[in-house]
């Protein structure tokens, strides 16, 4: 049989014996398939210039102080306060306890007539809510400025003070339908195929995000925003299952984690849209309208092969089949064997994630792994969503953090096929968390930019882009076959968790104490890079396909596990450990 070049002199399964581990065809798709990561990183990161955190505010004046400049009112009206930096700043939610009946003439003073070191409790009040205008049904509370952020969901909807939490309530909920949509796609492109739910995503994604435009109160936004993120992420996993399976050998490994690129192209454009589009609502229209060339994916890729087989419908995939070996340059008979009879069922169906902790090497390990998965997501998005907070300026800081992933992708699949697994996490994590840190050394608004901070942060981005790219990989070759797609799945269930915390901890952490989050952010990841040295290497190894090969992995009794003695080696088995790879989304 006539080969591509470089094509492995093995396949793992009768289909891609007969289509090739990689060609034409699989190439074009997954390009295709990987556009779905630019509006996944549009949306998951659209929060941030939607709702942006710093919008500086007032109290509103009453429609009497209408012809006052905001200078005039705040000096009149405000009070002072020393912010942590020893900076004094207009107070932000509260003002003078005076009447505002009357204008007053003359030059404008301070409201009270007592110092301001003086003042008590009874002498400022929260923000009250004035009508626009004289005799309009419209009130206001706050007042914003808008030189850098206009039209924001935050003076929509008024997320500031005691209302400043349901920015982190919003994005959070976003990361709970990122969570069911990763599980819910799954199982209904297992059910219905994979272009049914390319299909009916898309247009549900469209709905919900139109929607989402057109909110008129926070809760309906975090309604519609939670099935834009559900829908994005099943359309974004049946993509990267789709475009996975149907190629082996070192390409699941290569484009599992090249499918990531585009997710950072949406990364670094998203800047770019944000800073020309201002208002919240043609901003959040932008970053979903694009998806309606999704559709044409019903029309010009076809059902997977690989899913019809698995139905009983070989007839069906013999056809794409045909084609796709036409496309590859691959001789098709119609007596090819596509499917392998008699598959594995008999120990997966009676695997639960309880085996994973049934014995203490594989319970340690999976432990071990739940917290780096945890951390990676946690310090990976705490810091995305963090941009704002770090200094200098958010668009820069959003177009620098998408850009450092490039590299980061290209690293870690270097260290992939040369290095190994263990040392490379390790080290991305320990020199992650310790950059964190660091950026508690430098003071804001002291150097251009605050260039030293965003350079350090910028380094942890990287490095935690590249853990990520490499637990994935790493994880699922520990893991014994029989348990593989449960421990990748329940690790990916962590990082969930991880996501879903970060902006809670961006939020109430820098409350609390200004460096609280990154001290986390630091710790987190130092640590658990120190915890992957504990896990076994995988690189050149056989991989385990029991509960019992996966229990003596690694340790001085692998030798002895005479079932292995038979294994292939290299990254034809490993091609598989990465076939139920999921994403960081």
């Amino acid at each position: 049989m006539a080969r591509g070049e470089g094509e492995p002199l093995k396949a793992e399964d009768s289909l891609l014996t007969v289509i090739g581990n990689k060609g034409r065809w699989q190439l074009l798709t997954f390009l295709v398939l990987s556009l779905l990561g630019i509006p996944a990183a549009w949306n998951m990161l659209a929060i941030t210039f939607l709702a942006p955190t710093g919008v500086d505010h007032w109290c509103a004046p009453p429609p009497a102080f209408a012809d006052w400049s905001p200078e005039q009112w705040k000096l009149y009206a405000i009070p002072t306060t020393k912010a942590y930096d020893g900076k004094v700043r207009f107070d932000q939610c509260r003002m003078f306890n005076i009447s505002y009946d009357t204008v007053p003439s003359g030059p404008v003073v301070r409201g009270p007539a007592i110092p301001e070191q003086e003042l008590t409790a009874s002498s400022v009040i929260p923000c009250r809510s004035w009508p626009v205008s004289v005799g309009s049904g419209t009130n206001r509370t706050y007042q914003y400025n808008e030189t850098r952020f206009v039209d924001s969901a935050v003076s929509e909807f008024d997320l500031v003070c005691d209302r400043a939490g349901y920015v982190a309530h919003a994005q959070s909920s976003y990361m709970v339908g990122i969570l069911l949509g990763a599980v819910l796609g799954g199982m209904l492109a297992d059910w219905f195929g994979r272009r049914r739910v390319l299909l009916y995503g898309t247009a549900l994604f469209l709905i919900f995000g139109i929607a989402a435009a057109f909110s008129t109160d926070i809760f309906t936004f975090m309604v519609l925003r939670f099935f834009v993120a559900l829908n994005m992420m099943a359309l974004f996993t049946t993509g990267f299952v789709y475009a996975l399976e149907s190629v082996g050998g070192p390409w699941r490994a290569i484009l599992g984690i090249s499918y990531e690129y585009t997710f950072a192209i949406g990364f670094m454009s998203l800047a770019g849209i944000a800073y020309v589009l201002k208002p919240w609502m043609q901003l959040q229209l932008c970053v979903v309208l694009p998806a309606v060339v999704f559709f044409s994916f019903y029309f010009v890729i076809p059902e997977s092969p690989r899913w019809l087989l698995t139905q009983g419908r070989e007839e069906e995939a013999r056809e794409i089949i045909e084609k796709i070996c036409r496309k590859n340059g691959r001789p098709y008979k119609s007596t090819m064997k596509v499917v392998d009879e008699g598959a594995t069922e008999d120990e997966d169906e009676k695997v639960t994630i309880l085996d994973l902790f049934r014995t203490p090497n594989l319970r340690i390990r999976t432990l071990n792994f739940y917290y780096n998965w945890f951390v990676n997501s946690f310090v990976y998005y705490g810091l995305s969503l963090n941009s704002g907070n770090l200094g200098g300026d958010l668009f820069v800081n959003i177009f620098i953090g998408g850009a450092v992933e490039i590299p980061a992708y290209a690293l870690s699949t270097l260290a992939l096929l040369k290095t190994g697994r263990r040392l490379p996490l390790c080290i991305s994590m320990v020199i992650g968390g310790v950059a964190c840190l660091c950026t508690m050394i430098f003071e804001k608004d002291v150097y251009t930019l605050d260039w030293p901070i965003v350079t350090c942060a910028m380094i942890g981005k990287f490095c935690i882009s590249a853990s990520f790219a490499i637990v994935y990989v790493y994880s699922a070759e520990v893991f014994p076959t029989v348990l593989r797609t449960t421990g990748v799945g329940s690790s990916s269930m962590c990082a969930r968790i991880g996501s879903i915390v970060a902006p809670y901890v961006g939020t109430y952490g820098a409350q609390a104490y200004r460096y609280l989050p990154v001290i986390l952010f630091g710790i987190t990841s130092i640590l658990a890079g120190l915890l992957a040295l504990l896990l076994p290497e995988t690189k050149g190894k056989a991989l385990p396909d029991t509960i019992e090969q996966g229990e003596v992995f690694g340790t001085k009794l692998e030798g002895q596990a005479a079932a292995m003695t038979e294994k292939p080696t290299g990254e034809e088995n490993r091609a598989y450990a990465t076939d139920s790879m999921d994403t960081k989304l």
